[in-house]
């Protein structure tokens, strides 16, 4: 296969390539508020759609966001998936922004060169939009090796319903897929991409407390100094949130640890691999810390991070926040948690934990709300999607860091746990402050992510003919 002329051809096209990604960061696609979904979905149904694909939109409600879903059939023997998001998250503070959020800037940045600036750059939207774009290249020269079923969700940053929702529908002729695909820029601060095997589940949840017949305000919040005789719903949530971790901030929630795998012993070898090259310091600069709350080796930080669980509170709200002081007892209060759900736990069982620890500790008062939960998935290095991406970061001349987890989630669970099919996925480029203000991408590094597409695509296909 000319992979060769297919780089080539992508550097040929780049200017347009950039013109268009660029486009279509410049559209809101904030699926919290919904700002820009449906314009978005509609450019992406049309641009899959110019390339022959059978598309259409999937809603799993009236009010969900759309998920732009279809086959490009090009009569090969074999079929992949390639999933992308292409909902963001909110702009957070406007004036904690250097360039407008959805400007699609292009301005210098030390050390990294020519950075294009903008919410979904790094997180995932310039992403999906490359791999459209080295899945079209392919495509035009009629050297696409598979059919493909296009699957591009707006809801990844809420956990809804749509993506899962499309899957179980279409599980019949998903299922005949041979593997599933997502890309996305995977070099580290140093150059070396990364490629994780698996994911940890997420389990997210509202926690909230009000003033009941049991105590505190029930008719609005009252003055302050009535709590010296008035139970205070933020403190009871604050009380409850304690005792669901220790002083190490790690999970105290009763029996949770039951359900935690030891690593296997293939994992553990890719650790011990890992822990000989990974950069500590080079990844907490990244992430914006002064330094991380593990102490000893970095085996032993990297066995923490990838094979436990981790409850963080996301945020919290109560009472008078504004400028100056109001002296009052709120009568509620509410914070959202999330848990990171390790192999074997389960999200159902993890949630039966959480209830009965609440009741038990004397907070049964808490109430729980419940969202579209990921549970953990995981492949093996041996499988021929993961040697694919193997085999094309060495074809561009890195050796890739193989981590048998990462501490993110995604609802890739689908493809292995329900539809039965491996999934991987690997890539160039680099980006960063994902969620944050300035979210970055480098954009030479983005020319080279739509190679790297290509090139894994070419390899996957190379393994299949080789067995």
């Amino acid at each position: 296969m000319p992979l060769e002329e297919i780089h080539a051809d992508i550097d040929r096209q780049w200017p347009k390539h950039l013109r268009e990604t660029r486009d279509i960061l410049r559209i809101p696609s904030v699926s919290m508020t919904g700002e820009g979904i449906e314009e978005t979905a509609q450019r992406l149904l049309e641009i899959v759609s110019a390339m022959g694909a059978k598309a259409k939109l999937f809603r799993a409600a009236k009010d969900s966001h759309p998920v732009v879903g279809g086959l490009l059939d090009v009569g090969a023997d074999k079929t992949v998936i390639v999933y992308g998001m292409y909902d963001v998250m909110p702009i957070g503070n406007i004036d904690e922004w250097d360039q407008p959020p959805f400007g699609a800037k292009i301005v210098e940045m030390k050390p990294h060169g020519k950075v294009l600036i903008n919410r979904g750059v790094c997180n995932s939207k310039a992403a999906m939009m490359g791999s459209l774009l080295a899945i079209r290249t392919m495509n035009d020269r009629d050297e696409l090796p598979m059919n493909i079923h296009l699957i591009l969700e707006g809801e990844e940053e809420l956990g809804g319903p749509s993506f899962p929702g499309y899957v179980r529908k279409n599980r019949a002729k998903l299922s005949k897929a041979d593997a599933a695909f997502s890309f996305d820029y995977g070099e580290n601060a140093n150059g070396v991409p990364v490629i994780a095997l698996g994911m940890k589940g997420c389990m997210c949840l509202d926690l909230s407390t009000k003033g009941s017949e049991r105590g505190g305000p029930m008719n609005g919040e009252i003055h302050s100094s009535d709590a010296v005789i008035v139970d205070s719903p933020v403190w009871r949530l604050v009380h409850a949130l304690s005792s669901m971790v220790d002083e190490n901030q790690d999970p105290a929630i009763d029996g949770i640890w039951d359900d935690v795998a030891e690593p296997a012993k293939e994992d553990l070898a890719l650790v011990r691999k890992l822990a000989k090259v990974f950069d500590p310091e080079c990844y907490a600069r990244e992430v914006g810390v002064n330094k991380f709350k593990v102490t000893g080796s970095k085996e032993r930080l990297l066995r923490k991070y990838l094979f436990e669980p981790s409850l963080n509170i996301d945020g919290i709200v109560a009472g008078y926040n504004g400028e100056g002081t109001k002296t009052v007892l709120p009568d509620n209060a509410r914070a959202k948690i999330d848990i990171r759900l390790v192999p074997d736990m389960s999200v159902d069982g993890t949630y039966r934990k959480v209830a009965n620890h609440l009741r038990k500790r004397g907070f049964a008062d808490v109430e729980i709300g419940r969202y579209e939960d990921y549970p953990w998935t995981k492949v093996s290095v041996d499988e021929a999607v993961s040697q694919a991406c193997i085999r094309a970061m060495r074809y561009h001349g890195r050796e890739p860091e193989i981590w048998p987890l990462t501490a993110g989630s995604a609802p890739f669970y689908l493809f292995d746990q329900f539809l039965g099919i491996p999934w991987g996925g690997a890539g160039l480029g680099h980006g960063g402050k994902a969620h944050a203000p300035n979210e970055f991408a480098v954009v030479e590094k983005m020319r080279d992510f739509e190679k790297s597409v290509a090139t894994v695509f070419c390899k996957y296909a190379e393994i299949l003919g080789e067995s």
